[in-house]
């Protein structure tokens, strides 16, 4: 069982356990095989990131999908989760940026040890999906949330706010933060980044 803390933004207990915190950014992984083969000056790890539609209601959960390719000739491994992984390198709304909250989580088992559990292995040209979406009920109203191991077992946690009506631009990358017992490759990080824009609105 989590309690994530956010400074001034206040508290908010999590009930339940990790797969209940995890929930909404974990749903609707699947992995797919295209054909295509990289070409020349192609990123290790290729990003795309989509919105299931463009435009949401305040309140309503904002649904992102992620698409991760191993350009790669061999194999390697993913995260099919983007707890750990996805990084938000910048929100905008009408132009302005968005400031994030951090805070921390604890957890009644390893939360590194769930991000392991979460690596897929990809064959060359194969790809992973993740999905990502808003939390309403976060410390700071809806927000899209990262995480990151904090290195006790529990994770830092960092609230990307989408309530308030407005255009928003989001900028995001993959990298995926060291793990125990698994071995480093190329495939940890991409220098691609994804960029998608959605509207919220209003009433």
């Amino acid at each position: 069982m989590g309690v994530p803390q956010a400074g001034t933004a206040g508290r908010a207990a999590l009930a339940g356990c990790l797969a209940l915190l995890l929930m909404t950014s974990t749903v609707g992984c699947r992995r797919s095989r295209p054909s295509s083969a990289p070409t020349s000056g192609t990123a290790t790890v290729g990003l795309t990131v989509r919105t299931a539609q463009p435009s949401y209601r305040v309140g309503e959960q904002v649904d992102l999908r992620l698409k991760l390719v191993n350009n790669r000739d061999a194999e390697c491994q993913l995260s099919r989760v983007p707890d750990g992984a996805v990084t938000v390198m910048s929100l905008t709304r009408d132009g302005t940026a968005v400031a994030p909250a951090i805070g921390g989580a604890a957890y009644y088992r390893d939360f590194t040890a769930y991000l392991v559990e979460n690596l897929v292995k990809v064959p060359p040209r194969g790809s992973v999906e993740l999905a990502l979406g808003s939390d309403p009920q976060s410390p700071v109203g809806a927000a899209l949330t990262t995480s990151t191991p904090d290195g006790r077992g529990g994770a830092t946690v960092t609230w990307w706010p989408v309530d308030q009506p407005g255009a928003y631009r989001l900028v995001l990358s993959y990298l995926r933060a060291p793990l125990r017992g698994v071995p480093a490759d190329a495939c940890a990080a991409t220098a691609e980044q994804g960029t998608v824009a959605f509207e919220v609105r209003g009433g």
